[in-house]
């Protein structure tokens, strides 16, 4: 916790300080001939391989032209033909697996963070193909390194060029006008055929949390503290997404393989950032030194400083690693810091009219898990008391208590 509190004097002293880029894998899907999925007489063996059981997982209907399927809370699925139901004309006999954001923290886990690895054991072991592939970069600096507000002028000014053909904007409003997030997309998911699609989002990932998810305790701890900024007005967590399928989604895979091949240090960051400056540059009007007028071509103008330098941190982004985000140490230090001064406050309140508000908590029923918390919660169902304890010793001890 030393370290917490020397991030919160320093903000409070000196405002923000710069906090390196992250980078993960947000959305990862493939799928494999049945047969190769099968061995010595048991079926979905890429799960085993993976480090998963397949008796954890619950049976849900079929989708995207599979008549059935199994789903791990909701954030893995596999879809696949049963022989016994009925098939639908033109389904292919593959087994299609798919791990959402939270499925692919969770899968992370199990492969040790080390992806490359498990894209060549894919492709060389099962001979998959890879169906999607979404990969993001966030931004948890404040101010953000390059705002969403700079993002819609350069747009709006029409000072970029870009290899995407259409672009929107999105904002989310209440009904009383407030802000409650905003996403800027570049390339269309409309495409279809075999060749797939890449699109870049980029989107204010900390309203998405706080207002459409319900999470503001899941905002990463480097978000919450800007809170004790004296510049605060609301969180700043941008998000850079760009989301490859079909053919994309095996040429960028291709790619970071191929990095990684010519000793790349970090060849996941090395291909996003070279599809990135594929698909967008933020310019300034450049003035010709004979005319003295603006070029009438945008492949005169220059790039602009401020993204120029929003990309040469590509050598400091750092492959996030979700469970050190939201572990159970997290979630302590959540309800250490910044849920239980509340509720201390409230019991304040209601005993001084001689009521327990610990006891009217506990009449609460039980809340439905977020993703997050169902993965957690899977993650620490072998977990010793013996293990229990010490976390239970350190969420006392932190506050000065006792047990």
């Amino acid at each position: 916790m030393t370290e917490d509190f020397e991030k919160i004097n320093f903000l409070t002293e000196n405002g923000s300080k710069d906090i390196n880029l992250r980078l993960k894998v947000d959305w990862f899907a493939f799928t494999v001939d049945e047969a190769k999925d099968f061995k010595n007489g048991k079926d979905f063996r890429i799960l085993d391989f993976l480090g998963y059981s397949l008796s954890d997982f619950d049976e849900v209907s079929g989708k995207n032209f599979y008549n059935s399927g199994y789903t791990l809370k909701n954030f893995i699925k596999i879809f696949y033909n049963d022989p016994s139901k009925k098939i639908t004309k033109g389904s292919s006999f593959t087994h299609n697996y798919i791990f959402t954001g939270v499925g692919c923290s969770n899968l992370q886990g199990h492969i040790k963070n080390d992806w490359v690895k498990l894209f060549r054991d894919l492709r060389d072991l099962f001979n998959v193909k890879f169906r999607r592939i979404d990969i993001c970069l966030d931004d948890w600096n404040f101010p953000s390194l390059i705002s969403f507000d700079y993002i819609r002028r350069k747009v709006e000014a029409g000072h970029f060029k870009s290899s995407k053909r259409q672009y929107h904007f999105i904002n989310d409003r209440s009904t009383t006008g407030d802000s409650l997030g905003a996403s800027w997309y570049l390339g269309s998911r409309k495409t279809t055929g075999k060749l797939g699609h890449s699109m870049l989002r980029v989107y204010k990932k900390a309203q998405q949390m706080i207002y459409a998810k319900k999470q503001l305790y899941a905002l990463p701890q480097e978000v919450q503290l800007q809170s004790l900024d004296p510049n605060f007005k609301e969180y700043k967590w941008l998000r850079w997404e760009i989301e490859f399928t079909k053919e994309k989604a095996i040429s960028m895979i291709g790619l970071i393989v191929k990095f990684e091949n010519d000793g790349v240090k970090n060849p996941i960051t090395k291909a996003f950032f070279q599809v990135l400056r594929g698909m967008i540059d933020f310019l300034v009007p450049t003035k010709d030194p004979k005319t003295g007028k603006i070029y009438k071509s945008k492949h005169q103008w220059k790039s602009s400083e401020k993204w120029l330098s929003f990309l040469n941190h590509e050598d400091s982004v750092e492959l996030e690693n979700p469970a050190q985000i939201y572990d159970l140490g997290s979630v302590h230090d959540w309800i250490l810091y910044y849920v239980m001064p509340t509720i201390q406050m409230l019991q304040k309140i209601y005993e001084s009219c001689d009521l327990d508000f610990y006891d009217l908590m506990k009449q609460l029923p039980e809340c439905d898990f977020s993703k997050k918390q169902e993965s957690l919660l899977l993650e620490t169902q072998g977990i010793t008391k013996d293990e229990l304890l010490v976390f239970a010793s350190h969420f006392l001890n932190d506050r000065g208590g006792s047990h």
